[in-house]
């Protein structure tokens, strides 16, 4: 029964859930998260074997049950990641976010799960540098130039004054079609860099929103009482941090259940013996609630791992589709969220 269920298109997604909305919806779902308040199995994975026609992706299913404004939602990404498809003018990630009415499980709505995906990665990175970032104007370092990229310099932006942004991207086009973006968007003095060391040396927020599959950030490229939001290594096998990065920085976790289980950023120094299974300090959840520090000095380097969570997905699908039915003239005394 899905008859009275909405779709919403990507424009709707990013008009009701603009950097303010997804950064405060964000610092809810992980501390409800952190607090043992939602129940969320570790994402399935499926992988098929290569054919002729070339690598088929992965299909991935990420299912929550989340509290939300005194109820509780049944909630599920289901999403096709494919490499190729910027080749074909289409995301990486293509497919959908459906959430169930809290009292009777018909669905009520759905959305593109790439942009969900795009906003709500960059909004938890936000809600990261707002915990573990030093205060004041500071220079953004970006890696990638994708969806991602985009995402996280605006999400960035509403939570830090940023006085510059540096761009890397294994395709220089790539980076100055960003370095333009950002520029006209939110008139930033921006940088093409050569080479991610010459973008991050001197920035105090390090964005990586790369597809690399072997670390492209390395210990010398980072300064002191800098903050790496690594995005991009969300899968188990890539990684954007080299294993002295992570074994000489503070690291805080979006999920420590999934980062045993699927970081490598962290798997392979601690195969190295670099690390200890304690290395990570917590969950930016627990930070946000004080049961875990955040930021010790100054001089403390730190890494927020975030490999996405369900959590996320539903709190944002949610809020969407409850604000869309508000705009829309429904009475949220009465509405399908109150039911």
């Amino acid at each position: 029964m899905v008859s009275g269920a909405v779709f919403l298109d990507d424009d709707e997604v990013r008009d009701l859930f603009p950097p303010a909305t997804a950064v405060a919806a964000m610092r809810q779902a992980m501390r409800a998260f952190s607090a043992g308040e939602v129940t969320q199995p570790l994402r399935t994975v499926l992988r098929p074997p290569s054919r002729e026609g070339g690598e088929p992706g992965l299909f991935g299913s990420m299912p929550a049950h989340v509290p939300f404004e005194g109820r509780h939602w049944f909630g599920v990404k289901s999403v096709v990641v494919r490499a190729d498809n910027p080749a074909k003018g289409l995301p990486t990630h293509v497919g959908t976010v459906t959430v169930f009415a809290p009292d009777t499980g018909v669905p009520v709505a759905v959305l593109p799960a790439g942009t969900v995906t795009e906003l709500r990665t960059a909004a938890a990175s936000a809600v990261a540098a707002e915990a573990l970032a030093l205060p004041g104007p500071t220079t953004l370092a970006v890696a990638g130039a994708g969806a991602q990229a985009r995402a996280h310099v605006t999400a960035m932006a509403a939570v830090r004054p940023i006085r510059r942004v540096r761009i890397w991207n294994r395709g220089p086009d790539g980076a100055a079609g960003l370095a333009e973006w950002v520029r006209t968007e939110h008139g930033f003095e921006t940088d093409v860099c050569a080479t991610l060391a010459e973008a991050t040396r001197e920035a105090g927020l390090i964005c990586t929103t790369t597809s690399a599959r072997e670390p492209v950030l390395h210990d010398a490229d980072v300064a002191p009482g800098a903050l790496v939001c690594a995005v991009g290594a969300c899968r188990p096998g890539a990684r954007e941090l080299s294993s002295a990065l992570v074994a000489r920085s503070t690291v805080v976790l979006d999920s420590a259940e999934a980062a045993e289980r699927e970081a490598s950023e962290l798997l392979v120094p601690l195969r190295e013996g670099l690390i200890g299974r304690d290395h990570a300090r917590g969950e930016i959840g627990a930070v946000l609630d004080g049961r875990v520090p955040g930021r010790r000095g100054e001089r403390e380097r730190m890494v927020y791992l975030s490999l996405g969570l369900a959590v996320q997905d539903v709190v944002a699908a949610v809020l969407v589709a409850k604000l869309r039915a508000v705009r829309a003239g429904a009475d949220p005394a009465s509405a399908w969220w109150r039911a």
